[in-house]
């Protein structure tokens, strides 16, 4: 399989693909994966902050939205490199922002999210692919589990912390 999945990158400009069984080897390449957010926002000199990016789709339909993504950041022009976890469909894109940046290219960054989730939902992905809700997925989840789902999510809220002293403020209020 893992000579497979090497050629596929490979034939579909891939490189440095790159992978292991042994323990030491495996630690290593995962150092590299947890520095991705270092490198991607170093992408934009002057950058100490990202918006980040979380979607999970069925594996079929990964490649389809992730180069839709790549797209929307070349399109709208902003930096924002996307990679992911091919054998789970879950990707990120992490799109730097800089102090004083315009409202405009702002705008723009959080557009591209916006149609990454949106794409994600529509092949019937989810949203919260591994980090969960926050405040930037909250007025997506009515779309991805239905109205009565989320009235549902609120009533357990309200029953395990009538008084919303538990994450206030998030996800379900």
């Amino acid at each position: 399989q893992v000579y497979m999945t090497s050629s596929i990158c490979e034939d579909f400009g891939g490189s440095e693909f790159e992978f292991t069984s042994g323990e030491e080897e495996r630690r290593a390449l995962w150092a590299a994966r947890h520095t991705l957010y270092y490198a991607s926002i170093s992408l934009r000199p002057g950058s100490k902050d990202a918006i980040l990016t979380d979607a999970c789709v069925p594996i079929s339909k990964f490649a389809e939205v992730i180069e839709a993504t790549a797209n929307d950041v070349k399109e709208f022009g902003v930096v924002g490199p996307c990679f992911g976890h091919a054998g789970d469909g879950n990707f990120h894109t992490i799109l730097p922002v800089v102090e004083g940046d315009s409202e405009d290219y702002i705008r723009k960054l959080h557009e591209v999210n916006n149609r990454l989730i949106e794409r994600t939902l529509e092949v019937g992905g989810t949203c919260t692919g591994e980090h969960g809700v926050g405040y930037g997925k909250m007025k997506y989840l009515e779309k991805q589990y239905g109205a009565g789902a989320v009235s549902m999510m609120k009533a357990i809220k309200q029953s395990l912390d009538p008084n919303m002293i538990l994450n206030p403020g998030k996800v379900v209020v």
